[in-house]
């Protein structure tokens, strides 16, 4: 019984190892991270090859984890190939040394959790239903819109990081730490690094939804400006 047990949890491990296909390095998963500040979700630690204990490495936390390493994973049959591109710019000194922590994104809650909250905060009763209306009818959220990044950043900095930096071969300091995303992982990402200057020490904030729904408005404007 024990044996077959056994057995059981080593086919379960082996199973989720192979869950995500990567060209160069290798990827853990650490499933259903938990944490009292947002839901449980999994967390994709990408390792570039060569990845030793005796070594230091800087960290890239990214948004959408989900997206970011294999294409026969995702919802769009695409990715971002951040393991190939991350592990040519290695190899080629073009960049430091590092690991990649891809955190995914909780579907409904994706954007209450991308959306940054200071911000919307700000805004009037009127720009607040109006906001609500179009994610509703977009299909983006089922319930009156209510941001909760300021909790989705406190997971990342007080539960994640900790994590990682207790679990792996890093630099803790914020010289050596980064967060990225697109659309509204590249909002979320501009927000973290201006709620945190001293944790982050740089933000790639690729395509970045400024508008945070799908329609224009007056609200990309005054989202820049309060940002800076």
């Amino acid at each position: 019984m024990i044996k077959t047990a056994f057995l059981f949890v080593m086919i379960t491990l082996f199973t989720q190892a192979q869950s995500i296909k990567v060209t160069t390095g290798k990827v853990e998963r650490l499933e259903k991270f938990k944490s009292q500040f947002v839901d449980a979700r999994h967390v994709d630690v990408w390792l570039p090859e060569g990845y030793s204990t005796s070594d230091k490495y800087a960290v890239l936390y990214m948004h959408d984890g989900q997206m970011l390493f294999d294409p026969a994973s995702t919802w769009n049959k695409q990715a971002w190939q951040v393991d190939s591109i991350a592990g040519q710019l290695i190899s080629e000194n073009k960049i430091q040394k590092c690991i990649i922590i891809g955190i995914w994104n909780n579907d409904k809650k994706r954007h209450p959790e991308y959306f940054p909250q200071n911000v919307y905060a700000t805004f009037s009763l009127e720009q607040k239903k109006f906001i609500s209306d179009i994610l509703i009818k977009r299909g983006k959220i089922d319930t009156e819109f209510n941001p909760i990044s300021d909790n989705y950043l406190r997971f990342i900095v007080e539960e994640l990081k900790p994590y990682i930096d207790r679990t792996y071969a890093t630099y803790t300091d914020q010289k050596h730490t980064f967060i990225s995303g697109s659309s509204m992982g590249g909002l979320i990402s501009l927000y973290a690094i201006c709620e945190y200057p001293s944790v982050f020490g740089g933000a790639a904030c690729l395509s970045t939804h400024w508008t945070g729904i799908y329609q224009n408005n007056t609200i990309p404007f005054q989202m820049p400006l309060f940002l800076i």
